[in-house]
């Protein structure tokens, strides 16, 4: 089973464990703990990798867009594990549903990334607002099948953007842009991507709320970890994240029995 998936499954086995669950013995260094601690273990070494990072030299870019990451794991941390009949239920009447939610995410994601990369790329005499036509839309985007298929593709989505642009000289950090109608610079977009992330992600707690699908204990750990988890892969890329899942992995052996 590749590592990615085995650590989505940590990840949904803890998501799904109460407060009486967390409860039941961890051991950690020959002491016996409760097992909440296996997830605030990995949110201690996941701080210590994240101020490793943070202190490394990074361009500006790569700061701004290591907060998206961080919205968007916070966002997976939300969401894994969801049951597929809970992704297509609207919360109330004229409301999206989850999976509307997504594609509009994983579209303004994409949509962002090519108006950023414009402003940056465009020369001084080009228009300043990109061409409609070679903006993705809703219709072109897929996010088929259950919610793990949708958050790979919105994590595809994201790596893509910090390819591109996580890099920026400091030059272009100035380069004028539009959002909707105002006139912005390339750092006012950069920051769009993760208060967009944040701002669904709020939308997406509403409607699950509104289908009574109340958080569990170990689902609000799993989304600090999640978030922690984004930031360092934002910073550091993805080998020092990889390295902290591997563990949490090896401490969801001691849930064979909760």
């Amino acid at each position: 089973m590749p590592a990615a998936v085995d650590f989505d499954a940590a990840l949904e086995r803890f998501a799904a464990l109460d407060e009486k669950d967390l409860a039941q013995p961890w051991v950690f260094r020959d002491k016996t703990m409760d097992l909440r601690y296996a997830l605030y273990r990995t949110i201690e070494e996941s701080q210590e990798a994240l101020v490793r990072a943070a202190a490394r030299s990074h361009p500006e870019s790569r700061r701004i867009l290591s907060l998206a990451q961080r919205a968007f794991g916070d966002l997976r941390g939300l969401l894994i594990g969801l049951p597929a009949d809970l992704l297509d239920e609207a919360p109330r009447a004229g409301e999206w549903s989850i999976r509307e939610i997504l594609r509009h995410v994983v579209v303004t994601e994409e949509r962002y990334a090519v108006q950023t990369c414009y402003a940056v790329e465009r020369a001084d005499a080009d228009p300043m607002r990109v061409a409609e036509e070679k903006l993705p839309t809703p219709a072109q985007i897929d996010v088929a099948g259950g919610i793990d298929a949708i958050l790979a593709r919105l994590a595809r989505a994201r790596s893509e953007t910090d390819r591109r642009l996580g890099d920026l000289p400091i030059a272009a950090m100035a380069r004028p842009t539009l959002w909707i109608q105002y006139e912005v610079d390339v750092r006012f977009r950069l920051h769009r991507f993760a208060s967009h992330l944040v701002e669904h992600a709020v939308q997406c707690e509403k409607a699950l709320a509104a289908l009574g699908q109340l958080p569990t204990e170990g689902r609000r750990i799993v989304r600090r970890l999640t978030g922690l988890l984004g930031e360092i892969e934002g910073l550091a890329g993805p080998a020092e994240a990889r390295e902290i899942e591997k563990r949490l992995v090896e401490r969801s052996g001691s849930l064979a029995s909760v």
